[in-house]
């Protein structure tokens, strides 16, 4: 008696309701279609996507042809739905004599019009794969339009879907979404959240500890503010998207996420986040005023603190500042922020007073710099096109430069979409009294702040130490030294 295999294929993502009862019944039908042939036969049978070329039963039954006289499918693109995999197949079966039944009827390989007929309806499968899928893709954007969460049966962390597909907060996770933002906020390294989450014992939906892969990804995530975003691919192209703000309840503010944005934008270098124990009160803070670069501090052999000599490549030519002690540096920009504590005052007096002038001035000329730069990207896209167009770059240059452009303006307009809400705020200002108010009563215990708490604090208004001893470092101690340079560059 003639063995068969008997292959069986759903994918997850077809219209049926019921997979498994699907699957039963084509595993009736094709058992019958052997006892009709009077077959004895093997049954392999697996859910997935009739494009992927790696499914772990239809690579066992080939690696087992040898053993087979026919292939029962219920249609040929239950086999595959890609052309170039479904002629490698076709090969194989030719090679191993193996005929192919299906309810509708028997393909025989070694006949040339059945061989042509195979690779029609493979084409044809392809076809109607594609079309499947595009119109699959034009839905789901379609019910993004309306705010419903169509992306994935998988909801974000911190959400549930409702009957209608909208989301809504489920709170105990909403909770962690909340601790990931302030954090960042106060410029709380991702390594140093994670550790904190998991001393928390918050875990993932699943109960697993969030790795700063996790929070890197929900920092990013437009979800949280309230938005649906999808979008359709074609070749992994973007073709389509839809972007629908006010879809659902947000767990943070606009603000909250285009701020903590801003802070991902500058962290290029990782100089923002408190990473390691701080064990001086200008940690990650100094940076050299002559190359740009980060100055450390180490400990001499007399148990000083001084900052390293710096000894940067700047165009194939090294940076080197001489080195300094720590401590005068330290004592000036103390000094320098106990001086500051006269301008936090009158800035408190003007927020009381609804005096805002100054800084609805300062914002209002970052957005002007702002828009110069979001004009000069969007010419920049211009010309790009018009380049591509007169064929003086390649099309991958262009798609690579256009990516890079888009990249920029997408970066522009968040900083002026933030801008324009702090414009809005301005005469909101209780908050701002609050924190002004609690860095003036701090200023004055500066000096009982242990190392830690003092970086973090310093932080909150300062961006960089700028230092320099204008000397080059030699082993000439008799040669006289210039004035240092310290400047501070406030937030």
């Amino acid at each position: 008696m003639a063995l068969a295999a008997i292959y069986l294929r759903l994918s997850r993502n077809e219209e049926q309701l019921d997979i498994e009862e699907i699957l039963t019944n084509h595993r009736n039908a094709l058992i019958k279609l052997a006892k009709q042939h009077k077959l004895t036969y093997d049954v392999y049978q697996e859910i997935s996507s009739g494009v992927n070329t790696q499914r772990p039963q239809l690579n066992q039954l080939l690696n087992k042809l040898d053993e087979y006289d026919y292939l029962l499918v219920m249609d040929i693109d239950r086999i595959s739905r890609d052309n170039a995999y479904a002629e490698q197949i076709k090969t194989m079966l030719i090679a191993h004599d193996i005929k192919i039944l299906t309810p509708q009827g028997a393909i025989d390989l070694t006949q040339e019009s059945n061989e042509m007929l195979y690779s029609f309806q493979a084409m044809l499968a392809n076809f109607e794969y594609k079309q499947i899928k595009k119109r699959l893709g034009r839905g789901r954007l379609a019910a993004a339009e309306q705010g419903r969460w169509t992306m994935s049966n998988k909801t974000p962390l911190g959400y549930e879907k409702d009957e209608n597909q909208r989301l809504v907060i489920v709170e105990d996770e909403a909770k962690i979404i909340r601790y990931i933002f302030q954090k960042t906020l106060e410029r709380v390294s991702s390594n140093e959240i994670a550790k904190q989450l998991d001393m928390l014992g918050w875990r993932s939906r699943n109960g697993k500890v969030l790795t700063t892969s996790h929070i890197s990804s929900i920092r990013r995530n437009v979800v949280y503010y309230g938005v649906v975003q999808a979008r359709r691919r074609v070749n992994g192209r973007v073709v389509d998207e839809v972007f629908v703000e006010n879809a659902h309840e947000p767990i943070i503010s606009k603000q909250q996420w285009l701020e903590v944005q801003k802070i991902l934008e500058e962290n290029t270098t990782g100089n923002f986040f408190n990473k390691r124990k701080v064990t001086r009160k200008l940690q990650n803070l100094i940076y050299c005023n002559c190359c740009g670069r980060k100055r450390y501090i180490q400990i001499d052999g007399n148990g000083t603190d001084f900052i390293k000599s710096c000894y940067y490549k700047i165009s194939n030519n090294t940076c080197r500042d001489r080195g300094h002690k720590y401590l005068p540096v330290e004592d000036y920009v103390i000094n320098k922020v106990k001086e500051k504590k006269a301008d936090f005052e009158k800035t408190v007096q003007k927020l009381k007073s609804l005096d805002t002038t100054d800084e609805e001035n300062k914002i209002l000329s970052q957005m002007d710099s702002l828009e110069k730069q979001l004009e000069r990207f969007e010419k920049r896209r211009r010309n790009l096109t018009i380049m591509r167009a007169d064929g003086e770059i390649s099309k991958s240059d262009f798609l690579i430069m256009s990516e890079e452009n888009e990249e920029q303006i997408k970066q522009v307009k968040q900083q002026l979409e933030l801008a324009n809400i702090q414009l809005k705020n301005l005469n909101n200002t209780d908050k701002e009294q609050q924190v002004l108010e609690g860095i003036i009563k701090k200023i004055d215990t500066m000096e009982a702040l242990d190392s830690e708490n003092c970086n973090i604090f310093l932080k909150t208004f300062i961006k960089k130490i700028w230092f320099s001893t204008n000397a080059i470092a030699n082993h000439n101690t008799k040669k006289d030294v210039p004035e240092v340079t310290i400047e501070i560059e406030w937030l």
